[in-house]
């Protein structure tokens, strides 16, 4: 069997230009693609089915939706859980303004006209005017390699500085001891806005993260690896989001793929809330 592998593998890599194998391989990567959930609509990537899962928890305390964009996580989150506050946080004054046009009927939601991050400064951010969800702190983001299929984004880059706070002192300011659920869409600063609430892991005081990783990553350079070993120092278990359940496993390379969109870290010993993610249910 490894002989025919072995045969295989050196066969293919020889003739990949032939038109058979070019297009076996386009089919091979897309299929990937798709098995990993390179997915980005809330409603089918398991973001939906997350919170729909999670509001099954009693006394669900307080959330945070950090990179808040125009509110669309926020008003889906609002949908399933009712009461709990959500503080969200937006750092592109332009795009604060449409998100808070769009969640002006939402009860018990904080409005942020700022970032998150490992300090409190100001920072240089960067967007395009058709292309505001992805708002981001490193401008080759927005560069033409990082294109989507099919997109039609302008390239035209504008910048400005913004002011970010660290989150342990927004907690501690607004008098906040306990995040129930803390969503983190940052285009890249993940690694930023994760120590800056260094305080509240150490006290296991964060019940639930979902975060990002995909091709940003690349640029801001916190890989899948690093997050595993952040959370990893807090006793905290890290799984791959897909649309019905988590899939809770240890770092390994062949992980590393950029794919996205979303990871979620919970408390290790936090039985009930890895039964209820791991259900693998419809």
């Amino acid at each position: 069997m490894q002989f025919l592998i072995n045969w295989a593998t050196e066969f293919i890599g020889k003739h990949r230009r032939w038109f058979i194998f070019n297009k076996i391989g386009l089919a091979s990567y897309l299929v990937l693609r798709a098995y990993e959930n390179r997915n980005f609509r809330m409603e089918s990537n398991g973001e939906e089915w997350l919170l729909k899962t999670s509001s099954k928890l009693k006394n669900l305390g307080c959330v945070f939706d950090v990179g808040a964009n125009v509110g669309e996580w926020l008003v889906l989150c609002r949908k399933y859980i009712s009461d709990a506050p959500i503080h969200a946080f937006e750092i592109a004054p332009q795009i604060f303004s449409e998100l808070k046009g769009n969640t002006t009927t939402l009860k018990n939601v904080v409005l942020n006209a700022t970032g998150l991050s490992d300090q409190n400064a100001e920072i240089e951010i960067f967007f395009s005017e058709n292309a505001n969800f992805l708002t981001t702190a490193y401008k080759a983001n927005l560069g033409k390699e990082f294109d989507l299929p099919g997109s039609s984004f302008s390239h035209s880059v504008t910048s400005q500085r913004v002011p970010v706070i660290c989150g342990d002192d927004y907690v501690s300011k607004n008098g906040i001891n306990h995040i129930d659920i803390l969503k983190i869409d940052v285009e890249g600063m993940e690694g930023s806005v994760l120590r800056g609430f260094e305080k509240m892991f150490a006290q296991h005081r964060i019940r639930l993260v979902q975060f990002e990783y995909n091709n940003t990553n690349i640029v801001s350079k916190f890989l899948l690896r690093d997050a595993y070993e952040f959370f990893g120092k807090y006793g905290y278990k890290v799984g791959k989001l897909y649309p019905n359940y988590v899939d809770f496993r240890d770092y390994h390379y062949r992980h590393e793929d950029f794919c996205g969109p979303n990871m979620v870290a919970i408390f290790k010993d936090d039985i009930e809330l890895i039964e209820l993610l791991n259900s693998r249910g419809k």
